[in-house]
C-alpha cells in the first residue's frame, strides 16, 4: 500500500474512519435495548457479561485515550506539579472508596478499597498521561 501525502485525502480518511465508528456504535447502542427487551430484562444487557457491551466500553475508553493526543496539546494549559496529581490521587482515591463503602452498606471494605484503588488508577494514569502531553512552559 502507498502512504499518503495528500492533506485532502487524510482529512477525508480520518472523516470516513469517524462515520464508521458512529454507525458501529449506533448499531451497537439499537441492538443493546433490543437484546435487553428479548430477554425481559434490560439492565442485563448493560452488564460487563455482554460481550456487545464489552466492545463498547473498549471503544468508548480507547477513543477517550485518543482524543487526549489532540485536545490536550491545544489546550494551552501549563503542566501539573507532581504534588498536585499526588494531592488529587489521594482525594479520588479517599472518595471512590468511601462511595463504594456507602453503595455496599458499610459491609465489604477490601472490596470498597479495591474498587477505588482500581478508579483511582485509571482516572490517575489518564491525568498523567494528559500532563504528559503538556508542553514544558517554564517561566
Amino acid at each position: 500500500m502507498k502512504k499518503i501525502r495528500d492533506e485532502r485525502l487524510i482529512l477525508q480518511n480520518f472523516k470516513n474512519i469517524r462515520t464508521t465508528l458512529l454507525i458501529e456504535n449506533s448499531v451497537i447502542l439499537l441492538i443493546l435495548p433490543w437484546q435487553g427487551w428479548q430477554k425481559s430484562d434490560l439492565l442485563h444487557a448493560f452488564t460487563y457479561d455482554n460481550p456487545l457491551f464489552l466492545v463498547l466500553m473498549i471503544t468508548v475508553f480507547t477513543m477517550i485515550m485518543l482524543s487526549l493526543n489532540v485536545s490536550t496539546p491545544i489546550e494551552d494549559k501549563p503542566k501539573r506539579s507532581w504534588r498536585y496529581l499526588g494531592v488529587s490521587a489521594l482525594i479520588e482515591l479517599v472518595g471512590f472508596s468511601a462511595g463504594f463503602y456507602l453503595l455496599t452498606g458499610g459491609h465489604h471494605p477490601f472490596i470498597s478499597l479495591l474498587a477505588g484503588v482500581v478508579l483511582t488508577a485509571i482516572t490517575s494514569g489518564i491525568m498523567l498521561y494528559s500532563n504528559h502531553l503538556r508542553s514544558h512552559d517554564e517561566q
